[in-house]
């Protein structure tokens, strides 16, 4: 086996040909080496593992040697701020604490415990682990103050986050912004 290889050392092709064959499939500027060890490689007098890739975003660049985000600042902003808001949406349907338990909090339970809570009912109440406990019509009201404080944090940590994604000069600032 050959590999066929660009001035910059990336592999463009494997092939099994004779010498022939090998010089007519190697472009002018390329060459023809031993086929890798593996293929995630580039050739630069031997044959060298290409660096695990940063994110989904990096290319790498035969060139340099290193990998690259193409991305513009405000490709990189918008694709951030995408990921926060799905973590943000994650975390206030994942689930809240309340006097020491964990309750849903997806949307269909955010109208449960609203609908509870205005009726002034005591009620046995169905937890995240599936276990119940009994709630009075006052700690029902209590829960939907603590599911609205859970829901109104998360939506802060949010707003915190857009504003520093929107304030930040560089792809570093942006890429370092957690929720």
């Amino acid at each position: 086996m050959t590999a066929i290889i660009s001035k910059h050392g990336e592999l463009l092709k494997i092939i099994s040909a004779n010498a022939e064959t090998v010089v007519l499939n190697t472009p002018k500027d390329g060459f023809a080496v031993d086929d890798p060890p593996s293929s995630n490689m580039f050739y630069q007098d031997g044959w060298v593992e290409i660096p695990a890739q940063p994110s989904p975003f990096h290319t790498f660049d035969y060139n340099t040697k290193q990998w690259i985000d193409p991305r513009s600042l405000d490709e990189t902003k918008a694709q951030k701020w995408a990921e926060i808001k799905s973590q943000r949406d994650q975390i206030e349907f994942d689930g809240f604490e309340f006097e020491g338990n964990i309750y849903d909090s997806n949307q269909v339970s955010q109208g449960r415990i609203l609908g509870a809570a205005s009726t002034g009912v005591d009620q046995t109440w169905t937890l995240a682990d599936n276990t119940t406990v009994n709630l009075t019509a006052s700690q029902l009201q209590q829960l939907y103050v603590a599911l609205q404080a859970h829901i109104a944090g998360v939506h802060e940590r949010g707003r915190i986050a857009r504003q520093l994604i929107f304030d930040a000069e560089t792809k570093e600032q942006v890429e370092s912004i957690q929720l």
